[in-house]
């Protein structure tokens, strides 16, 4: 059964100025006068339980968006979630060692016949929703020809599967230095091809590091790889910028946007290595204040990218509640930036979204059932 709670009963109202020009009757941002709602949706699990204990940490969405796959580390189970009558659809177990062990999961793939690629060190492979691995790739994570220094985990890091170039893309990275790389991986010969992602490097000015003192913590600006039909695409917190890599040709494209509502990138000196607590959350605050950009959702029902970004307003102390300002921008199929706006009124960046139908889902818990607040755009 279906449960629809309103969440909120205003309809806000957010605009931002276009191209100015007497001789334009139209707005050449097709965000200009965003409106949007916010419904609450409720999964109905009948009998079985659904585990919030990492809320929607591992998932990802059946090729047609009509499922969700999440996935329960405690239990090894995969538990498909209808999202037209957010109803329990199916459990699916599977063991951890063994020939058909998925091994630790922290990734997975759901592809488009509904198999699941796990990138695990132990047993990287696909599996079936019966629990089997239906192909194993034999990958040795740490002796991959091509390799040199890195680390087997690194190169596992965000690793997706390509059907039609038999290859595995991922973005291994160093949280120490916030250098990330893009790694195009052939399981056939075993070997490993890293290409540099030149215009993202500056992401390693913003990383902070506490290495001594009262404590440690690290931030580095987040890196995202998705795949839209056959091919790739890597965004980078730190700008509005992004790669294409086209499989067909094997060519990486780096794109950029010219946003006039939000700055393209972050800029200013930071300092990178701290030594207490209080000096590492002055530096952050400095950091994430500024524009984040965050990864490019393809949504085919109405063939436009969706993404956001975000600026955080935060106290001066970690206690003190943070809130921030969120941004919807909008794309066609070829990348061109279609509109930009600020979402008014709403002052909390979504966990675990995605987008479907044009509407943005982010995952909410509610009395401890899995749910939904679902914006609804008008433009």
């Amino acid at each position: 059964m279906k449960k629809l709670l309103p969440l909120l009963s205003l309809i806000c109202l957010a605009s931002c100025g276009g191209k100015d020009g007497s001789e334009k009757t139209e707005s050449d941002n097709l965000l200009e006068n965003l409106t949007y709602s916010v419904d609450t949706l409720v999964l109905d699990p009948g009998k079985e339980l659904i585990n919030l204990r990492y809320g929607l940490r591992w998932f990802d969405l059946s090729s047609d968006k009509q499922s969700l796959f999440l996935y329960d580390p405690d239990r090894n189970l995969f538990q498909e979630i209808d999202l037209e009558n957010m109803t329990l659809k199916e459990n699916y177990q599977y063991e951890k060692d063994g020939p058909n062990g998925t091994g630790r999961v922290n990734s997975f793939q759901l592809l488009s016949d509904k198999t699941i690629f796990i990138p695990s060190y132990q047993n990287p492979g696909i599996f079936n929703l019966q629990g089997e691995q239906t192909r194993s790739f034999n990958l040795k994570p740490n002796d991959l020809e091509g390799a040199g220094s890195m680390s087997g985990f690194a190169i596992l890091n965000q690793m997706l599967w390509s059907p039609k170039s038999e290859k595995h893309y991922s973005l291994p990275g160093d949280i120490t230095t916030g250098k990330f790389e893009f790694a195009i991986t052939n399981p056939k010969s075993q070997s490993v091809q890293v290409l540099n992602l030149v215009e993202m490097e500056k992401s390693r000015n913003f990383r902070v590091t506490q290495i001594e003192g009262d404590g440690g913590a690290a931030f580095t600006e987040v890196y995202n790889l998705t795949s839209f039909k056959d091919d790739f695409i890597i965004t980078c917190s730190i700008g509005s910028g992004v790669y294409f890599y086209d499989t067909s040709i094997d060519s990486l494209l780096y794109l950029n946007f010219s946003h006039k509502l939000i700055p393209t990138e972050k800029s200013g000196e930071i300092k990178n290595d701290v030594s207490s607590s209080n000096e590492w959350w002055q530096e952050y605050k400095k950091v994430v204040s500024q524009i984040s950009y965050w990864g490019l959702h393809w949504d085919e029902s109405t063939s436009r990218f969706y993404r956001l970004a975000s600026r955080s307003i935060l106290g001066e102390t970690r206690k003190d509640p943070a809130s921030y300002e969120v941004f919807l921008l909008v794309y066609d199929k070829e990348l061109n930036l279609l509109g930009e706006s600020q979402i008014k009124g709403y002052d909390q960046f979504p966990q675990s979204y995605f987008f479907k139908d044009g509407k943005l889902w982010s995952y909410v818990n509610v009395d401890d059932e899995l749910g939904f607040a679902v914006f609804t755009f008008d433009f």
